[in-house]
């Protein structure tokens, strides 16, 4: 059940007892701002304060056993915060965030607009047959409310409707991912991956310029090398085994959010400094959100077991910064 609280009070707000109570309380932020009296919209679970008029979902709070949302209802000057428990806010069928049209049967039992495409004119909760309606209101309040993104942590300020929060955190630029070595349990995201390599992993990052020219030396039985940008994209160089071919060498970058830039890469690989006798590969580089181990992109250049006979690889890398165009 949603609990309303009044912001500018220390203590409960006494009911409205008439119409006149409730209009003489809507009249009141004029009245507050000449006696210096506070009436701030607010989010208790979130930093920050929105101040634009519209509702506002703060992040999730479990508070004992209660999971409930902070929301603000209303302007800077008479808002609301409302705590409400968000499993109203999703479907009690795909359990997916409510989005308009929404429908009800006569007992007020509400489905979003796909399942209730698939039900058979009976209610799903009170399994009675049922000539269902659409809930205007209902849809009005679902377009009103706005969510803090799950990354506000990581420096993520914007406020998205409750319906559109998934789709937004599956490409936020703060979105963080885990780092690639090993053991390491670190989440970040590009701007702060220098920093955490810097301090932590010194010795497990190769650091290069965009469009210059740089060697590797690679140890065959290295699962992958981690590279880093001047900009602060992280890239990793995988060398997966592939029995009984060879080794499939390729690039990927470890990125989320908009991505402004397209990165392309070219190796040359030598057999025991033999320029004469090289593998060459030129590709662009596969974008992933999270490291899932050694799996070669779709494109790689496989180097068999016989091209080398020595333990370590040479290999001459340049990878390209391009500007989106879209």
């Amino acid at each position: 059940m949603a609990k309303f609280s009044f912001d500018d009070a220390d203590e409960d707000p006494p009911a409205f007892s008439s119409e006149g109570e409730k209009r003489k309380r809507e009249d009141g932020p004029a009245e507050a701002a000449a006696g210096g009296g506070s009436s701030k919209a607010r989010i208790l679970a979130v930093e920050g304060e929105e101040q634009d008029g519209s509702a506002v979902v703060g992040a999730a709070r479990a508070e004992g056993n209660d999971r409930n949302l902070e929301t603000v209802v209303g302007g800077e000057a008479d808002g609301i915060s409302v705590r409400i428990d968000p499993d109203v806010l999703d479907c009690s069928i795909c359990f997916e965030p409510l989005q308009p049209p929404l429908y009800q049967c006569q007992n007020g039992h509400v489905v979003c607009f796909s399942c209730w495409s698939r039900l058979t004119n009976k209610c799903h909760i009170c399994s009675r047959d049922a000539n269902f309606v659409r809930n205007i209101a209902l849809e009005k309040v679902v377009e009103s409310v706005k969510s803090s993104c799950s990354y506000a942590k990581w420096g993520c300020n914007k406020l998205v409707s409750y319906a559109c929060r998934n789709a937004h955190e599956e490409s936020c630029l703060y979105a963080p991912s885990m780092c690639p070595i090993p053991g390491c349990g670190y989440r970040g995201f590009t701007g702060w991956w220098s920093v955490h390599f810097l301090t932590n992993h010194n010795s497990d990052g190769l650091r290069f310029s965009y469009g210059q020219c740089f060697k590797v030396s690679l140890e065959m039985s290295v699962p992958f090398l981690v590279l880093l940008a001047e900009d602060d994209h992280l890239f990793i160089f995988i060398n997966k085994n592939v029995v009984p071919f060879g080794h499939a060498l390729s690039v990927c970058c470890l990125r989320t959010g908009n991505l402004n830039w397209n990165f392309f890469y070219e190796m040359r690989a030598t057999s025991n400094g033999n320029t004469e006798n090289s593998l060459q590969l030129k590709a662009s580089v596969t974008d992933t959100r999270e490291w899932q181990g050694l799996n070669p992109t779709e494109a790689f250049l496989l180097v068999p077991y016989a091209f080398s006979k020595a333990s370590k690889l040479t290999l001459n890398v340049s990878i390209e910064r391009v500007a989106d165009a879209r």
